[in-house]
């Protein structure tokens, strides 16, 4: 009996620790990360790079795709008529969204 008190205190403690952990460093660097490319994202004079156009459906419009300075994408007007990139004209858009759409020529 003694020896099954111990196995249930020592799963209690394993548990505890689980749940009582302080939360992961991984997590508050994505947070500070975050934090970090919205208020990059709306500093005025950022550098734009125009990488070339770009459509979600290759049956859809073509749009302007930008990369700014810190390695950001933007989308922006249709392709050609963007004239000079801001945020107010363009809107973040993730790799990974421009990697399942079709490149423009």
């Amino acid at each position: 009996m003694t020896f099954r008190r111990i196995q249930l205190t020592a799963v209690a403690v394993v548990f505890s620790t689980f749940f009582f952990a302080s939360p992961s460093t991984d997590r508050d660097a994505v947070v500070g990360n975050t934090a970090t490319v919205k208020a990059s994202s709306a500093t005025p004079g950022n550098q734009y790079t125009f990488e070339g156009c770009w459509a979600q459906f290759a049956s859809g419009p073509c749009r302007d795709i930008f990369r700014d300075q810190n390695g950001g994408y933007w989308i922006c007007r249709d392709c050609g008529t963007t004239g000079n990139p801001t945020p107010g004209k363009c809107n973040p858009i993730s790799s990974a969204t421009l990697a399942s759409g079709f490149w423009c020529s």
